[in-house]
């Protein structure tokens, strides 16, 4: 079962990839405390970098990618029509601030009744292109102090 999850994991986490690669990130993202990193080389190009951490013994794993393709509002439009092409009501749809930068956080719930997952996402300008730090954790599951001292720690270093 938890193999199912986090291949549903990596599945969504390309998707929304696709949808809106992040940005050229000129800060690394460290990882959660505690959580593993995962081999994501294969989903790496020279202009994407793609990191990804999971919690052992469960389904939850945070994706952290940067783009230099990208811009920020061209990567927020792409989301948002897909959202509203395929009627998805995110629970958190707004302009937050990391640091002194405006960035966007889109959360929703999907999945079937039961095994329902939640996906956070934090999109990020970062110079011409956008980095994105996405949290797949199950529902009903609070938000991990660690993932959030991660992306706190990315805003406050991103300059």
């Amino acid at each position: 079962m938890f193999t199912l999850f986090a291949r549903g994991a990596a599945i969504l986490t390309i998707v929304f990839t696709a949808v809106a690669p992040a940005g050229a990130a000129t800060v690394a993202f460290l990882g959660p405390s505690g959580w593993s990193a995962d081999d994501t080389s294969a989903q790496s190009t020279p202009t994407r970098r793609v990191l990804q951490w999971h919690l052992a013994g469960d389904i939850s794993t945070v994706t952290f990618v940067d783009d230099t393709g990208t811009a920020y509002a061209d990567a927020l439009a792409a989301i948002e029509k897909n959202f509203s092409t395929n009627k998805i009501k995110p629970s958190i749809d707004k302009d937050v601030t990391c640091q002194t930068k405006t960035a966007h956080v889109i959360e929703f719930v999907t999945g079937p009744d039961g095994h329902q997952t939640v996906i956070n996402r934090m999109l990020v300008p970062d110079g011409a292109g956008i980095a994105t730090i996405t949290y797949f954790r199950s529902d009903g599951t609070s938000f991990d102090p660690a993932v959030q001292k991660s992306e706190t720690a990315f805003c406050a270093a991103t300059p």
